[in-house]
């Protein structure tokens, strides 16, 4: 991979300052917040340049609610597909970016595992812009050709399995996949030299380890705990294993006293006693977006392509939290408080 300098991503920053004004930002989403219906976010959606994805033949035996369901979701995840197919054709080196699809792949081989083991196709459940195109995933599985996969992931695949195969427990299937996932694009970012958007991934560890430990502390394991949370936490992130070890075992309150005087200290601000986990979560979601937001304030750049990158996951999620709560017929008041802080 080679080291680039920013004036190389002169061109990209101009492409991507330009596609920054299809994205469903801060006025969109209010309009969308304040629609009646899911119907009419559709329709709004649909003047915003956004229309569910067609769909084929075999979807026609579906109960009507499913088809739109799968066409509005297909939409969602063209989105995604589409920037990050403007990404890799718009910068000098495509690498630099290829760790942001690792997720995806690491999602695509949890499942596929998962529904080996029921004897199910996990065809429904792929993304098809991860690093390994999504109709191959479970054949190169099938096959044990691991590597295709990024290379973390691949030798951590038998691991996974051999964790499920002497616990019952797919939940060791996640814990060894996620682990490879960010070792994988740890040691991407790392070899990128673009130290800022190392910086976000150190971010993106560090909150995701947060809300690990908040959720196995409310589960009241105890001892049992203290080792699933060993076993759970990501490695690379700027706050250590001993940190979270320490604040485990002091209890909740100390989670909140340690993070106070660090990069984390909103997440402590939560009011609320407890503090409700999805408040925290949203918290955490609004923290890691407004340091992208930041760092991407450059006229060019790695950081202006990253947080487009960012900027339409926050778009997508976004749009699924609106459509979710005007199905269930949700006040605008509530789904404000879902709602996750705008890229633009």
């Amino acid at each position: 991979m080679k080291r680039l300098q920013p004036t190389e991503y002169m061109y990209a920053s101009a492409r991507i300052r330009a596609l920054e004004n299809r994205l469903i930002g801060r006025e969109r989403m209010t309009l969308l917040m304040e629609a009646r219906s899911s119907d009419e976010v559709m329709d709004r959606l649909a003047e915003f340049g956004l229309s569910p994805a067609e769909t084929d033949g075999e979807m026609a035996a579906l109960p009507v609610g499913e088809v739109q369901s799968r066409a509005r979701e297909g939409m969602l995840l063209a989105v995604l597909r589409e920037a990050y197919q403007e990404v890799e054709t718009s910068v000098p080196d495509p690498l630099v970016f290829r760790y942001f699809r690792y997720p995806y792949d690491c999602n695509n081989i949890k499942a596929a595992i998962k529904c080996a083991i029921r004897g199910i196709s996990a065809e429904d459940l792929l993304f098809d812009f991860g690093t390994v195109p999504a109709d191959e995933v479970e054949k190169l599985l099938r096959e044990g050709k691991y590597d295709r996969f990024p290379a973390a992931m691949a030798a951590a695949i038998p691991e996974a399995k051999e964790a499920f195969d002497k616990t019952a427990d797919p939940r060791r299937i996640d814990m060894v996949l996620d682990r490879a996932c960010y070792a994988a694009m740890m040691a991407d970012a790392t070899a990128s030299g673009e130290e800022t958007l190392l910086g976000w991934l150190k971010a993106k560890i560090d909150l995701t380890n947060i809300l690990m430990t908040l959720r196995i502390l409310r589960m009241n394991m105890g001892a049992v705990g203290a080792s699933f949370l060993e076993e759970s936490l990501l490695p690379g992130g700027t706050l250590d294993q001993a940190f979270f070890e320490m604040t485990y075992g002091e209890g909740e309150d100390a989670l909140w006293d340690a993070l106070r005087p660090t990069a984390y200290a909103k997440l402590a601000a939560v009011e609320g006693d407890p503090r409700p986990l999805s408040a925290v979560e949203k918290a955490a979601d609004d923290l890691y977006v407004e340091l992208v937001r930041k760092d991407a304030k450059t006229p060019f750049g790695a950081p202006v392509v990253g947080g487009y990158l960012v900027g339409c996951e926050t778009s997508v999620k976004n749009i699924r939290i609106v459509l979710a709560a005007k199905d269930a017929e949700l006040d605008s008041a509530v789904i404000r408080e879902r709602i996750r802080v705008s890229y633009v």
